[in-house]
């Protein structure tokens, strides 16, 4: 008998689909990492989102496992050598929510340069406030998207509606990514001094953990805002947040944190409401369209896995 451990509540399609191809599924969302290790031994298929982390000791009490579909990006929740060295095959749907995540990030532009949060609030509470609420346009800009990978260049192509200038950044060349053509591989230093908004797109490793700190923020040549629905340890909330307050940065949005669930305490609570840090619980990528999207690639991926 095959079974497949499913650990989040995802698409319904995958657990029928996995049901078709001879899987018995047992949807466990309640539990946590110390409950999959406890269970492991007994699946051959582990499928996971970003609650649990399949480290070393998980995995070696993984006996039968010969394959880890992870729902979504960001890889760094697995331990890719263990699995590697184990024979265990690793799926991942990164591409499923590229579209969701590139939408969101112009939802957050566009809403925070247009003060749609603090208007709605002072709505609410029967303040009419026009001038106070005067926004800026998007257009005319020159936004920075550092990283182009899925999210990335699916943003950039996004951005072709807008009178925009897109400069990418990578660490290798990604110019047959871009289509926009108002947009552009080129260097961090360009960047640097260019700069109005800079949104990331970036995954988690030793390279980029913390890689938005205070000397790096100090870099930029103007009063940036700042953008982040990759990872939240890219970004040193503390330096972050002492950049927002000594005015080095304009606005910060975040989708992502470095603990999650995130609690703002009461100094960000006041950036908050002065409009100048604005906040999503990690929901980027989250819609219908793309949970539906990922559960169909996991299978169609599985399915050319030489296991099954």
């Amino acid at each position: 008998m095959r079974k497949a451990l499913i650990t989040e509540e995802f698409h319904p399609n995958l657990t029928k689909d996995l049901e078709q191809l001879g899987f018995v599924c047992d949807q466990r969302w309640a539990y946590t990492t110390e409950d999959v290790k406890e269970h492991i031994g007994e699946y051959e298929l582990l499928v996971v989102n970003s609650k649990i982390w399949v480290d070393g000791d998980l995995l070696n009490r993984a006996v039968n496992l010969k394959a880890i579909i992870r729902i979504g990006s960001g890889l760094e929740i697995i331990d890719q050598m263990a699995c590697r060295d184990k024979n265990i095959k690793l799926i991942s749907t990164p591409e499923g929510n590229a579209n969701a995540v590139a939408e969101h990030v112009i939802g957050f532009i566009l809403s925070t340069y247009n003060n749609m949060y603090k208007a709605q609030s002072e709505m609410i509470k029967g303040i009419w406030t026009r001038e106070a609420n005067r926004g800026e346009e998007l257009s005319g800009k020159t936004l920075a998207i550092i990283g182009c990978g899925n999210n990335g260049s699916q943003l950039v192509n996004l951005l072709s509606g807008f009178q925009t200038e897109i400069l990418v950044y990578d660490v290798i060349d990604v110019a047959d990514r871009i289509t926009n053509p108002n947009a552009r591989q080129t260097e961090m230093e360009e960047i640097f001094e260019r700069a109005d908004l800079v949104s990331f797109h970036i995954p988690l490793n030793k390279d980029t953990k913390n890689l938005i700190c205070s000397d790096y923020l100090k870099k930029f040549n103007k009063y940036i805002d700042v953008l982040n629905t990759s990872r939240g340890g890219i970004c040193n909330q503390a330096d972050l947040f002492q950049a927002l307050n000594e005015g080095i940065v304009k606005r910060a949005m975040l989708d992502v944190y470095e603990q999650e669930p995130f609690m703002p305490n009461e100094t960000m609570k006041k950036l908050v409401e002065e409009g100048r840090l604005f906040l999503t619980p990690h929901i980027a990528g989250w819609t219908g369209e793309s949970k539906k999207r990922m559960a169909d690639l996991a299978i169609k991926k599985l399915k050319k896995a030489d296991f099954l």
